[in-house]
């Protein structure tokens, strides 16, 4: 093969003009480009022919075309789009929705630890995403974090299906390891056809990451990674983060199953799971515990735990209001509806989950409100159940004495409310948007504000944490 030399970038691909270089791999590059016809940017991935001899670029050819076949059928806001496929004499080019953001393994890098809420809302879309896939015939086959690219307020987008497998398709391999050994499952590795739960192991693998800060399966040689996904089970999330409520390690050991009948079905079944998991860790609301919030961020231990320690007690859930709430069952269900939109079929459990620990509506309303992603859909769905409560369709016996506001008092910047909230809820959990309404009504100034949070909080090193990060 020829020695390959830098080549400069094409002032055009097709009728994209390009802008820039956004990557360079062992196939080609990837730029950053602008359709004229429509105005938008776009993402232009290429393979280029002098790169591969003839026999590996035919191979590669293949893939890219699997590829672009794949996300082409595909459109959910949790993957990237597929615009275009084209050839010409010197490569070949799949145009793509342009990603303004970070990939996941970049974003793991720079910010060790994160926040339990910043994991659920990864996990939540990506499983999302992986759902619609599976349900329209498209099986990934290499879930990764370079393959999730991380947008403002942690929306993902899971991209790079050129490994995929598309049922009923001629371009299926069976017998042909392909993926990334870290992260495909063992029945991938042993040559055999993957299904959905392949990628469920590979989203398991990721929220193993998430949780702990290390990767489940690691080892010196890529023979010993791949031993280790065949042979080992990895410690529990738990024994490695003592921090970490112990509800994950069944949702983890399920997931990472080696064999695929004993791992989740489907990617509701995990997402279920993992939303349980999530209630489970949720602090009392209006407290946190004196030894530290079950929603902090965990961290990593600074010494190995000793060999046989005990795994710590589940944690428990907070606990539930003393009367249910006199909601009609038909408004319940046009609220799992309308939060149905935002969060797809965990709606229902939520809704269930939430009406038994709400000790009025204002409260339930806020529960359920801090699953929905801040923003623009946050606020659509608060004033859908602001016109539901105010169209008297709950009884008044249960309305709260003010109609829950949708708006940031004018005293205050939103974005400081935005990021308060974000900070107070690690340490007690979706109650913080009712108690970041409250404390705005009762302060003066920013600071008042703060401190006023800060009263919710038991730990006086954990009051400290929260007022730091605010500052």
């Amino acid at each position: 093969m020829a020695e390959r030399q830098s080549m400069a970038a094409p002032t055009r691909i097709g009728k994209y003009e390009i802008r820039g270089q956004l990557g360079m791999g062992a196939m080609g590059a990837v730029y950053h480009g602008f359709d004229p016809v429509i105005e938008r940017p776009v993402a232009i991935k290429t393979i280029l022919a002098e790169y591969l001899e003839h026999v590996e670029y035919a191979s590669a050819l293949a893939r890219f075309k699997r590829e672009a076949q794949a996300g082409g059928r595909l459109q959910h806001p949790g993957i990237v789009g597929i615009y275009e496929y084209g050839e010409d004499e010197r490569m070949a080019f799949i145009v793509m929705e342009y990603v303004a953001g970070k990939e996941l393994r970049r974003l793991m890098r720079e910010r060790p630890g994160l926040p339990l809420i910043d994991v659920f809302e990864v996990m939540k879309q990506l499983l999302a995403a992986l759902d619609y896939a599976h349900r329209n015939g498209v099986i990934h086959r290499d879930i990764k974090p370079s393959n999730v690219m991380v947008q403002d307020a942690m929306k993902i987008k899971v991209m790079d299906f050129g490994v995929a497998r598309i049922e009923n398709a001629s371009l299926t391999q069976t017998g042909t390891v392909l993926g990334t050994p870290t992260h495909i499952a063992p029945e991938q590795l042993a040559g055999q056809t993957a299904d959905g739960r392949a990628d469920l192991w590979g989203a398991g693998v990721i929220l193993y990451e998430l949780l702990t800060g290390e990767a489940p399966f690691t080892a010196d040689t890529p023979i010993s990674v791949m031993y280790n996904v065949m042979h080992v089970d990895p410690a529990p999330p738990s024994s490695i983060v003592p921090a970490l409520p112990a509800a994950f390690d069944p949702v983890l050991a399920r997931a990472l199953e080696k064999d695929p009948a004993r791992r989740f079905q489907n990617a509701r079944d995990f997402a279920n799971s993992l939303v349980s998991a999530f209630l489970a860790a949720r602090p009392a609301p209006a407290r946190a515990s004196a030894g530290g919030s079950h929603l902090d961020a965990p961290q990593r231990p600074t010494s190995a735990p000793p060999a046989g320690r005990a795994a710590p007690p589940p944690a428990t859930q907070a606990p539930a209001a003393s009367t249910p709430l006199a909601i009609a069952p038909e408004t319940v269900d046009q609220v799992e509806v309308l939060l149905s939109r935002c969060i797809g079929p965990l709606a229902r459990r939520l809704v269930r989950t939430s009406l038994a620990q709400a000790h009025d509506v204002r409260e339930f309303f806020s529960l359920l409100a801090a699953n929905v992603p801040a923003g623009s859909e946050r606020t659509v769905f608060l004033r859908q159940l602001a016109q539901l409560e105010n169209s008297a369709a709950l009884p008044p016996t249960t309305l709260p004495a003010t109609t829950p506001s949708t708006t940031a008092p004018a005293l205050f910047d939103p974005s400081q409310l935005a990021l308060a909230e974000k900070r107070l809820a690690e340490y007690v959990g979706p109650l913080a948007r009712v108690l970041i309404k409250r404390a705005a009504n009762d302060s003066g100034d920013i600071n008042e504000l703060y401190r006023n949070l800060a009263k919710h909080i038991d730990s006086e090193r954990e009051r400290a944490a929260f007022l730091k990060g605010l500052a």
